[in-house]
């Protein structure tokens, strides 16, 4: 191993303050019991305590086991196996108190085992009592509250101890300890409506119940715990400080669901290993680790040091920047840096707080009202706020961070905090926490994560001098879908959508200081007016500022820009058959096809993206999206997820079909919406744009998507293949009824037979029509309304078979001539015409209506449909035995669901 390799105390510190610069990833860090013990007992000491607490009858045993062992680690596990089974695991947890209470000099010794019996006591000892905290975890605590609130994540420790919540408690982060004794884990959605720092014990806590003390506990498969790791270090970067590294449950889901996937979650592992023999710290299960993707090693590192130098903040400084978890303090003062670079935010990056500098992009229109309407309540003492709702792409982020930070620099009498992804869900007990620390501005993007949690707590803050407000940014479909109208009375909205011509000529002024015009000799007024006038065209539309900003820094340019980033993105490969460029396009294909503005909630879920790769849903957040947003500069709504502009998208599923990998997408993307629904996604998650994608298509494109549903769905589901038979159909190739033969036989083996079969039959009867075979095509459509099969017939369904049994009679009739069945298209229209109404009738059987008087239209619905039953019994029982089809029919063709539809509000009284 090459020294080289691995770093010492000084390049971690620096690594750790580069990090907390860039603050662009979350921090979550992994304690061990190096440093507890310099206030706790050691390893062997704790195992002498587990004998003190053995029953008199089993020290011979006890002294036998522990005396096997060579290492003290072995030793302390056998010494709680013989405790847990001869006095139980009650006793065990009393030995663990009993070891802790020393670090409680409020705890006189001769008192420790009676405290250590009463659980309420410790607890209360914890709330109240006086502590010894390591000094590591002093200086943790401090660099960790002055950590940006989004890179502060979970903190896991293989400790019983509180000492970790003391210590942040004491640097103003309030912590919670969740115990993870076994693997019944908490799911990702709980720590994140946690209201304060969740500190992971995965052994267990001193005043819980069990521990994972014994060995065949220690080292067991943990598969719950495997999962949350994955999600929680996610794009995360991962502290190891005091922790051996022995092979325990946490060590196996580090290497199975961290390294072995590194690549996939974008994680980087910090290893800060006490001792520096580095083939002393490698021959253990840290070993396999070293030349993993994201792993470094660091020698020498003393948990106590770690944290101090240029990582330690004064005290003052500290409570400055200290934040409720899952919120970050915007900064009074941004720091001017050197090598802000202004493209990545012209090109439609979403802003960071560089872009918020004063000076540096211009303050729109827009945003100073923004502004106006958030000082107006912070005047009165809070009580409200307001909130930017648009389209994409109008500048409501930047103009979120503007008015923040103008606020922040202003008003130091208000605390302004931004919410961090994953922050917790705003309660009455957190609001009042968080104004008792003093006046407070709520800054939110994506304000539609907390609208319903705001109407929620009304009564705490919305009341003029209540001492909190808002300042919010939303799309305003999603602002109104949710609880906007409810909130409006103490919620100002300002709609951004379009630009003034003084902005036009404010962000043309911008571009030429910085070096952003393409032709340097361009003049401003030339700009602004071409920016004015863009906007002004699309203004009927969506998305008026960006489009207008592509359009005069691309113009005629733009399709190239996007060809040369696809073909970028073609080159990052998630799997060997997959690659980024396949996802955008994914991305792309679903905005342009069902919500060009993004304006529906139809774009490509998270969930979606992360199947078109074939990944869990955890790693979209990873390697997709946070590329994605880099290079792509997508953006979001809710969890759907848009190009920038409709045109960027409508110009990359053009370049799809002219390099040949159209076909490739579309199939991805229905292949991604039937594997999420055959692991029985949540609607939610929003599989069902994609896995429907077809039925918005015309072929070919259809029928790719459509045969990548099938994909998807596997060998279990009907409904797919009804897709792809009515893609098929619509292609016009005639390909669809030896389609539909081939899946006859089977229909009985989908799991979804009896709600899909009416659909499938009835397509079967269209595209036999299609390709002459009348007759066979009437029996289907009869099929397809008869009560015995499949689920009760309804009204669509009904709809649908009507439609397809009339036209297939007249074809039947005209090819002929039998006059048994000449009625049928007429009879089919009144039954359509009581069962959908008479619009629908005429928009589909308009040829076939009888006129106002014709004596068809005196029949009762009864004698309807037993005059269709009688014509199509036998056709129906032929056509099924010369297509193959199985279907669960006996006796004659029954409608009388059919009836007793036609009998609803469209049809006539009494019949």
């Amino acid at each position: 191993m090459n020294p080289i390799d691995f770093g010492d105390i000084s390049d971690l510190k620096i690594r750790l303050q580069v990090l907390a610069e860039e603050a662009d990833r979350p921090l979550v860090t992994v304690f061990g019991s190096g440093i507890s013990s310099e206030v706790l007992p050691s390893v062997p000491q704790l195992t002498d305590i587990f004998r003190d607490h053995m029953p008199e009858g089993g020290l011979a045993r006890f002294d036998e086991t522990v005396a096997e062992a060579q290492d003290p680690g072995v030793k302390y596990q056998n010494a709680a196996a013989v405790l847990t089974r001869q006095a139980g695991e009650h006793r065990v947890m009393r030995a663990i108190r009993t070891a802790v209470l020393q670090a409680c000099p409020d705890v006189l010794e001769k008192n420790v085992a009676d405290v250590a019996r009463d659980e309420e006591l410790c607890r209360e000892y914890m709330k109240t009592g006086n502590w010894r905290i390591p000094r590591g975890y002093r200086q943790f605590a401090k660099f960790f509250a002055s950590l940006n609130g989004r890179m502060r994540g979970p903190i896991i420790t293989t400790n019983f101890d509180p000492l970790i919540e003391l210590a942040l408690g004491q640097a103003g982060v309030p912590a919670v300890p969740i115990p993870i004794p076994t693997d019944t884990t908490p799911t990702l959605q709980q720590l994140k409506e946690a209201i304060a720092q969740p500190v992971l014990h995965i052994h267990g806590y001193w005043t819980g119940r069990a521990t994972s003390n014994v060995p065949t506990r220690i080292t067991s498969d943990r598969p719950g715990l495997d999962d949350v790791l994955r999600k929680l270090l996610t794009n995360a970067v991962v502290l190891v400080v005091g922790y051996s590294g022995w092979l325990d449950g946490f060590m196996k889901s580090l290497s199975s669901t961290v390294l072995d996937k590194a690549d996939l979650l974008e994680a980087e592992v910090l290893w800060a290993a006490y001792e520096t023999d580095a083939a002393a710290v490698t021959s253990g299960a840290i070993g396999r680790f070293v030349g993993a993707p994201g792993f470094t090693l660091y020698l020498g590192v003393d948990g106590h040091e770690l944290f101090t130098d240029q990582l330690d903040r004064d005290e003052t400084e500290t409570e400055e920047t200290s934040s409720p978890f899952g919120y970050s303090r915007v900064p009074r003062t941004l720091v001017d840096s050197a090598s802000y670079q202004p493209g990545a935010f012209a090109e439609g990056t979403q802003p960071v707080w560089a872009d918020a500098a004063p000076g540096r992009w211009p303050v729109l229109s827009s945003t100073a009202l923004l502004e106006q309407k958030v000082v107006e309540r912070l005047r009165v003492g809070g009580g409200g706020g307001a909130v930017a709702i648009g389209p994409l792409g109008e500048g409501k982020s930047l103009a979120l961070r503007q008015v923040a930070h103008a606020v922040a620099g202003s008003r130091p009498e208000w605390n302004v905090l931004w919410r961090d992804p994953g922050a917790p869900v705003l309660t009455k007990e957190w609001l009042n926490d968080v104004r008792a620390a003093g006046k407070t501005l709520i800054c939110v993007d994506e304000a539609d994560l907390i609208m319903e949690s705001m109407a929620a707590t009304k009564d705490v803050w919305a009341t003029e001098g209540s001492g909190i407000a808002f300042l919010l940014a939303s799309h305003d479909r999603l602002w109104w879908q949710g609880a906007g109208s409810a909130l409006q009375p103490w919620i100002d909205d300002v709609l951004f959508h379009g630009i003034t011509d003084d902005d036009a000529r404010n962000i043309a002024l911008t571009w030429q200081g910085l070096g952003l015009l393409s032709d340097g000799n361009q003049e401003v007024d030339t700009i602004a007016e071409r920016l004015a006038t863009s906007a002004d065209a699309m203004a009927a539309e969506s998305n008026t500022l960006f489009g207008a900003v592509l359009d005069v820094r691309y113009g005629a340019d733009l399709g190239s820009r996007v060809e040369d980033l696809v073909r970028k993105l073609h080159e990052i490969k998630l799997t060997d058959s997959v690659d980024l460029g396949d996802v955008f396009g994914g991305i792309c294909v679903m905005q342009h096809t069902l919500d060009k503005d993004g304006n529906f909630g139809r774009g490509a879920s998270r969930s979606v993206i992360a199947a078109m790769a074939g990944f869990d849903p955890v790693f979209a957040d990873g390697k997709i999206l946070q590329t994605l947003g880099r290079e792509a500069a997508v953006t979001f709504a809710g969890n759907r997820v848009y190009c920038r502009h409709p045109s960027i998208a409508a110009t990359v599923v053009d370049y799809l079909h002219r390099e040949g990998t159209a076909e490739k997408v579309y199939e991805l993307v229905g292949q991604a919406g039937g594997e999420r629904l055959v692991k029985k996604a949540t609607t939610l998650e929003g599989y069902r744009d994609a896995y429907l994608l077809p039925r918005f298509l015309a072929a070919p494109q259809s029928v790719w998507a459509a045969t990548g549903a099938v994909k998807g769905t596997g060998h279990q589901v009907l409904e797919s293949r009804v897709s792809l038979l009515r893609a098929l159909r619509m292609e016009g190739k005639h390909r669809a009824s030896a389609y539909a033969r081939g899946l006859a036989p089977r229909l009985m083996d989908y799991v979804d037979y009896r709600g899909a079969v009416r659909a499938f039959l009835v397509e079967f009867s269209i595209s036999l029509r299609d390709e002459g075979e009348a007759q066979a095509s009437a029996g289907l459509a009869a099929l397809a309304l008869d009560d015995r099969l499949g689920y009760a017939l309804d009204a669509d369904r009904a709809g649908y078979a009507l439609v397809s049994l009339a036209r297939s009679a007249a074809a039947l009739n005209a090819q002929t001539g039998d006059q048994t069945t000449k009625d049928a298209p007429a009879l089919c229209f009144i039954l359509l015409e009581r069962v959908r109404g008479e619009e629908n009738a005429l928009t589909y059987l308009s040829w076939y209506r009888p006129p106002a008087g014709h004596e068809l239209r005196q029949l009762s619905t009864v004698k309807i449909c037993s005059r269709l039953a009688i014509m199509f019994d036998r056709t129906a029982s032929q056509a099924a035995q010369t297509t193959g089809i199985v279907v669960e029919t006996h006796g004659m063709l029954a409608f009388d669901s059919l009836r007793r539809l036609a009998k609803g509000p469209h049809g006539p009284a009494g019949r």
